[in-house]
């Protein structure tokens, strides 16, 4: 080594080019560089220790201040990227019909069709209009009220039988809406059926319209909800009263994540505590943890909201994720310095530029989320990232103090023989172990290598391939109320999946008009798409379970005799007079201000919400290619103003809540690949930079690429998709799983810098790390797995995925890495890197 550095120097002086030698020893110019740098720096930590300490006691006092400061979007929009062509659309229906948020509040009243039950809808629905946040309500007394108006006194006073009740109790005589020997009353309930009411008549449904939030407003949804269940609550309890529709769905969710980010962080922080405790037996590792972990918890927050970000979806297991990055680091620290003969500042040089770069990874495998369209998921990506590095700023400012806290702190006495550079290479079983599999491996290395790649290429094959799950009721575990209170809904009242289709609209409605939406609306009504249940398909394929428009009331309405010699126009007006929720709902009125602002119709949609996501998204297709199709032919652009055949405005859109939701796991799920390559991408930059050898990089990645696409793969022959939760470990467990690769690299490349040969260097590396990495791993592992018993079904995907993913990279990462990295390197004959 020393003869070719005297001939560099020589070749130098000489201003010739300089020639790498031919030998199986390496020369890592840029490790050595910077262990010689990590050397200065744990010198100057250990010295500045107090200084440090203060830094960071005094810094804590603003971060405290700041984090105070962050709060919790709720709202769908908040969910979507502003420029998203699906939130726009929506964003634009909104603004065109007002209030768009439906909750529908359901209960039981075998006596709904009476005077009594008419008394009790009438009450609840009054309460509820009074409410600030209530843009409308549609109900079964609104209904009546708009009958009256279409069968006033005067054309029904010589109809006796129209006074015949349809309930035998005696009383005041019953509504004429109820009246069964009345057609067009018995349309008229019909065409509501499904919304106010069950087709059987024993279930109501107040359908209520919220205001969506404000900037001077932002938690008005939320606690309109709140009053809703509480008035809810006051209701008997046969009624068996509940509020669904999605923005209670999204309410609940938030509600389910927020405490089970708590409890998960409890969970997590007090299992990891335990492992420390009985795997270290050291309580100033436990401090150094307990202080890092809430040091980091707040920077990352006070960040945030500089940052002007907000919690989200994905957001609310902060705490937990820091608790393993800062565990599985603190567990190298921690183990290093607990070896015979090592000294505070060793551990430190040694240690410091392999937990930097961990940190690092962790940040670029979390940042590559950042890319994703799904805004929650994005915002994950940069808060997690910023979460590591904070980790990294809080190990540098605590860890030479709390390590060097008095021994007697340590529940294992420990022995501190003179300073040894190196850690003893121990003679335990465990040792041995793991030397044995480490030997095995190499002396197997081509078969590995070569079986390595072919499983990374077909399982990425099959990866690919694997269906994704859109349905967001399915981010609940069976057993959730809030599935069974949707099952209630699609049993009585039809799907609980509310979507909507906007066409535009002439500036006088014609019956010309109205005929084509109707012929419109059967089309989707004969939509029929295969079922993947092979016993619903035999009954049929899936169908859409309810459309309705103002079209269709304006045909019952027609059936009058006196409402049948006046254009639709003064029908649909009167209409809006009688329930002006219900119809402002379904078409823009022109308006003061705006008299000559273009026209929009709406259809209001039903669907199952419990179809798969390959049978939502073949019904929502299916869908849209009708309203092209439609708005393509039937209506005709010199039926609508100038302004609407040129825009947006001139054509139907397929939108609403399902759609949105619909839509976000499936640009996630799409954005998975971009992620990958991203975090692979990044990661390898900077194990390039540290390694100064792209053999040790390329093998690296296809270590860790392989067990997540395994994961998934063993996922998907057991009949799993990919949904919120699976859609994100490709990127994080990346940056994760690298920390074994990183600390045994490091470990290779010392030794091969002292002059070992490849496979001499690989096996022992491998066997003294084995220690550090598996206990790492077991941090990462047991922590990520407490997310499992979440409620929410994507937290426990993700948990149980990442914890296998990291379960099999420890693996990889003791064996077949050494395996690769000894077959990479290059023979005598050719040149080494």
């Amino acid at each position: 080594m020393l003869k070719w550095h005297r001939l560099l120097r020589v070749a130098r002086r000489r201003r010739t080019p300089a020639v790498r030698p031919v030998s199986d020893r390496p020369v890592p110019d840029r490790p050595a560089l910077l262990a010689r740098s990590a050397d200065r720096l744990a010198t100057q930590l250990v010295a500045w220790k107090w200084w440090l300490l203060a830094i960071g006691a005094i810094g804590f006092v603003p971060l405290v201040y700041l984090q105070a400061g962050l709060t919790m979007n709720r709202s769908l929009s908040a969910m979507f990227s502003p420029t998203d062509p699906a939130i726009l659309d929506y964003h634009r229906m909104q603004s065109q019909f007002g209030g768009n948020l439906v909750v529908m509040w359901v209960y039981d009243d075998e006596q709904l069709m009476t005077t009594e039950g008419l008394a009790r809808s009438r009450r609840w629905t009054e309460q509820v209009e009074s409410m600030a946040g209530v843009e409308g309500v549609l109900s079964l007394a609104k209904l009546v009220d708009a009958f009256r108006y279409l069968r006033p006194s005067l054309s029904t006073a010589f109809s006796p039988a129209a006074f015949t009740p349809t309930s035998t109790t005696t009383g005041p005589p019953a509504e004429r809406l109820f009246q069964n020997s009345d057609p067009v009353a018995v349309q008229f309930r019909n065409l509501f059926a499904g919304y106010t009411h069950s087709f059987d008549e024993k279930t109501a449904s107040i359908v209520v319209m919220l205001r969506s939030d404000t900037l001077s407003q932002p938690g008005r949804v939320s606690e309109t909800i709140g009053q809703l269940r509480s008035l809810a609550a006051t209701m008997p309890a046969s009624s068996a009263a509940l509020l669904v529709g999605e923005p209670v769905l999204l309410e609940d969710a938030f509600d389910l994540i927020v405490a089970d980010g708590r409890r998960l962080a409890i969970g997590t922080i007090g299992l990891l505590c335990i492992v420390i405790l009985v795997t270290m037996r050291d309580l100033r590792i436990v401090l150094l943890s307990a202080i890092c972990i809430v040091w980091s918890t707040v920077a990352t927050r006070a960040l945030m909201v500089v940052a002007g970000m907000e919690m989200s979806l994905v957001s609310t297991i902060l705490l937990a994720l820091i608790s393993v990055i800062v565990v599985a680091a603190i567990m190298h620290l921690a183990v290093r310095y607990r070896t015979p003969g090592a000294t505070l500042g060793g551990v430190i040089a040694v240690l410091a530029i392999p937990i930097a770069c961990t940190c690092l990874t962790d940040a670029a495998g979390f940042a590559s989320l950042a890319i994703s369209h799904v805004r929650p998921v994005a915002q994950f990506g940069v808060m997690t990232a910023t979460a590591a590095c904070c980790v990294m700023v809080s190990l540098a400012l605590f860890s030479p103090l709390m390590l060097s806290l008095p021994a007697w702190l340590s529940l294992r006495a420990r022995q501190h023989p003179p300073y040894a550079r190196e850690p003893q290479t121990g003679t335990s079983i465990f040792h041995r172990l793991l030397l044995w599999f480490a030997r095995g491996s190499v002396r197997w290395q081509k078969p590995l290598t070569i079986a390595s790649v072919m499983l990374l290429v077909s399982s990425t094959l099959y990866v690919m391939r694997l269906e994704t799950n859109s349905s967001f009721l399915d981010n609940f575990r069976p057993s959730s109320p809030i599935v069974h209170a949707y099952q209630r809904v699609e049993d009585r009242l039809g799907g609980a999946g509310v979507w909507d289709v906007t066409l535009p609209a002439p500036a006088r409605i014609t019956p010309e008009y109205l005929q084509r939406v109707r012929e419109l609306e059967d089309q989707l009504r004969a939509i029929e798409v295969p079922s993947d249940d092979a016993r619903s398909a035999s009954k049929g394929g899936v169908r859409l379970r309810k459309v309705l428009s103002l079209a269709d009331a304006d045909a019952v309405a027609e059936q009058v005799t006196m409402l049948s010699f006046v254009p639709p126009e003064v029908r649909l007006s009167a209409m809006r007079a009688a329930i002006p929720a219900f119809a402002e709902a379904l078409l823009s009125f022109p308006t003061a201000s705006e008299p000559t602002q273009p026209r929009r119709m709406r259809i209001m949609l039903r669907s199952d919400e419990s179809l798969s996501g390959r049978e939502k998204s073949a019904l929502m297709a299916a869908v849209q290619r009708t309203v092209e199709t439609a708005t393509d032919s039937s209506f005709a652009t010199h039926e609508l103003d100038s302004s609407q055949a040129h825009d947006k405005t001139g054509e139907g859109v397929v939108t609403g809540y399902s759609v949105l939701m619909s839509r976000l796991v499936a640009s996630l799920v799409r954005d998975q690949w971009t992620a990958l390559a991203v975090a692979l991408a990044a990661v390898g930059l900077l194990l390039l930079i540290v390694t100064a050898d792209w053999r040790l990089t390329v093998c690296s990645l296809i270590v860790n690429a392989l067990p997540i696409l395994l994961v998934l793969s063993c996922m998907g022959w057991f009949g799993g998709q990919l949904d919120l939760g699976s859609a994100m470990i490709g990127a994080v467990s990346i940056g994760l799983s690298i920390d074994g690769s990183i600390h045994f690299l490091s470990g290779y490349q010392r030794r091969r810098f002292a002059g070992e040969k490849a496979e001499t260097a690989a096996t022992n590396a491998a066997a003294d790390l084995g220690a550090p990495v598996l206990l790492a791993s077991m941090a990462l592992v047991i922590g990520f797995a407490v997310l499992v018993t979440s409620p929410f079904v994507p937290t426990a995907t993700f948990g149980l995925l990442v914890a296998a993913t990291l379960t099999l990279s420890a693996i990889a990462n003791l064996t077949m890495l050494p395996a690769m990295v000894v077959f990479s390197s290059v023979s005598p004959s050719r040149p080494r890197a």
